[in-house]
């Protein structure tokens, strides 16, 4: 009887992080791939219709097998690339060592197109849109980045022999950073944690020692829910407003219930109903509570 909840409790790939509604505090860096120099307040609505979105899937065995589907707080690199462009036609390709000629082979009718790498989770829509702004105003053919570039289709279509010298010299590339060492994954993995804590607590969420609490990108948390130290919340979870997560919970792809009060616990696949106290060190999987 306890496995029969499972199928019903939480909606596969319910939500689709992006730091968009995050207004960054004063002392907190803005995510921009340009200076504010080079950029021109543009209407982003055209990006959806004339660009199409490419990641070139990177490999690098000698870090780890298989490096686009490394999860980093719950998506995978290939993911946090393609939510940059979430609102674009998207497509996945293999890596080549003539990227051009096999870009070129793509079928599409957008007039521009935008290569991006797997190996930069980083890049963000706010950047991703800023870029196609400034190439966009600036009327050029070819944009050469550090990794990946612009093209404007009908120049790709057209000519055989392209020379990627256009200088990126302009382009601030810290959201397009290779990921391609131990060291890089660690850094990132902290930045994407600190700026999903940042998004929750600026939607009222109540966070007790920020550094021992880890939230992954898909889980959805209510204003009023109250985190104490010591606590991981992984996957598609939902935390309802009122609920209080007392130290030490794992919590993955389950429902937290308003106003209920969890502690010490482990709880995989379950929802946890209202106004629920449940007992500390319980172990709760597949089960509704």
């Amino acid at each position: 009887m306890e496995n029969e909840e499972k199928d019903v409790l939480v909606v596969e790939n319910q939500i689709s992080f992006d730091f968009d509604s995050l207004k960054e505090n004063n002392d907190e860096e803005e995510s921009s791939i340009l200076p504010a120099s080079l950029l021109k307040s543009v209407n982003h609505e055209y990006i959806k219709e004339e660009v199409l979105f490419v990641v070139v899937k990177s490999f690098n065995d000698s870090l780890v097998k298989n490096l686009p589907y490394l999860k980093i707080c719950g998506k995978s690199m290939l993911d946090w690339v393609l939510l940059a462009g979430s609102e674009c036609e998207q497509k996945v390709i293999e890596d080549s060592e003539n990227i051009i000629d096999k870009v070129r082979e793509i079928k599409t009718e957008k007039p521009y197109i935008a290569v991006f790498y797997s190996d930069t989770p980083l890049l963000d829509k706010q950047s991703f849109n800023k870029l196609i702004d400034h190439f966009s105003s600036k009327n050029i053919n070819f944009l050469q980045l550090s990794r990946g570039f612009i093209v404007k289709n009908e120049f790709l279509k057209n000519t055989t022999n392209i020379i990627q010298g256009v200088s990126s010299s302009e382009v601030d590339d810290k959201t397009l950073m290779k990921v391609d060492s131990a060291k890089k994954i660690n850094y990132v993995s902290n930045l994407l944690f600190e700026k999903i804590l940042a998004y929750h607590i600026k939607n009222g969420v109540i966070i007790f020692g920020q550094n021992t609490v880890f939230i992954d990108a898909d889980v959805e948390i209510e204003s009023g829910v109250i985190i104490y130290p010591n606590n991981v919340l992984e996957g598609e979870t939902i935390v309802e407003s009122g609920a209080v997560l007392r130290s030490g919970n794992i919590i993955r792809d389950s429902i937290i219930g308003c106003d209920s009060d969890i502690t010490s616990s482990f709880i995989d696949k379950s929802k946890i109903g209202k106004g629920t106290l449940l007992e500390p060190f319980s172990k709760i999987i597949n089960k509704e509570v």
